[in-house]
């Protein structure tokens, strides 16, 4: 779907005729005929395939035609396609004298035709105006025309349709080929898939939205790289989820059972020698004069008792 947009610039005719050679009375009031077809090597008559349009009577003999743009936009023409541009076209231009405010066809006299040019070629899409100027033997037409795409439709011949979105279903701006252009942060056929923060883990992290790194299950951190240890771990670690591989001198599913209460907790006294005997349990070995299960009761030995006979 595209437009075919023809400019009408300047028209010429210092004389004031018709083309049989009769002076218009009082003067031309020009009007234009647009007809855009097929390509043809010789322009020859038969249907506008590719449209037509008038204009209103736009000046007398000689004038400059006015951008109306922000008007009634009735300059440039607009010849609307809805078809795979061809890249070719002929186009014809007729100037016509109305004497009266009707310019159907049958209202007007055989003879009101002004000047009639003919060009064809080839034409690609494109921004730019192509300008040209057509003279016959009393009058001159400067014009300019070029063939844009309409909304949504792109590439060298306007085939190709793409609207921008950025939603549920993709976050994408249209290239001027058709092609999507991820908006950033997102990736996939149709950017609908967010780009996570850098480094989250591939397995073990994911997101919903760009730059966030959520966690399954069993993982932790910035970029779920961590694991959880089994619930109620003390004093183990985890390469895996909920295992919990107990620090050295801890013991027992939960790595709670203190396997060097000796270093940990030094409980006997006296200068006495610990030694772990497995989970949260010791022995002490008193030096001479202590006893008690840490060492913490002095023998009596000093004590002297005299017997009498």
């Amino acid at each position: 779907s595209g437009v075919f947009q023809l400019q009408l610039q300047e028209f010429i005719n210092e004389r004031g005729v018709l083309a049989s050679g009769r002076p218009c009375e009082p003067g031309c009031r020009t009007f234009f005929r647009v007809c855009l077809k097929h390509f043809q090597a010789v322009v020859s008559p038969g249907p506008c395939t590719f449209g037509t349009v008038s204009t209103p009577v736009l000046g007398t003999n000689s004038f400059a035609v006015r951008d109306d743009s922000s008007g009634g936009g009735r300059n440039p023409l607009q010849l609307p396609f809805n078809f795979t541009w061809p890249g070719t076209f002929s186009l014809i231009i007729e100037a016509w004298h109305a004497p009266g405010d009707d310019l159907r066809p049958e209202a007007l006299p055989p003879d009101a035709l002004i000047s009639k040019i003919a060009i064809q070629g080839s034409l690609a899409v494109g921004q730019n105006w192509l300008l040209d100027e057509q003279t016959s033997t009393l009058t001159r037409l400067r014009y300019s025309y070029r063939v844009i795409c309409s909304d949504n439709y792109y590439g060298d011949n306007c085939s190709r349709l793409c609207k921008k979105r950025n939603d549920h279903f993709g976050h994408y701006v249209c290239q001027p080929d058709g092609n999507l252009s991820c908006l950033p942060g997102w990736t996939g056929e149709y950017c609908q898939q967010p780009i996570c923060l850098s480094g989250c883990h591939e397995q073990n992290g994911y997101c919903s939205k760009p730059a966030e790194c959520l966690c399954r299950p069993g993982w932790q951190g910035r970029l779920c790289n961590e694991c959880i240890p089994h619930n109620g771990c003390r004093h183990g670690t985890c390469s895996t989820p909920w295992q919990c591989t107990c620090d050295e001198g801890w013991g027992g599913l939960f790595c709670d059972q203190d396997l060097n209460y000796c270093t940990h907790h030094s409980p006997c006294k006296n200068g006495a020698t610990c030694s772990n005997s497995g989970q949260r349990s010791y022995t002490c070995t008193c030096r001479p004069g202590y006893t008690g299960v840490d060492c913490e009761l002095e023998l009596g030995s000093h004590h002297h008792h005299h017997h009498h006979h």
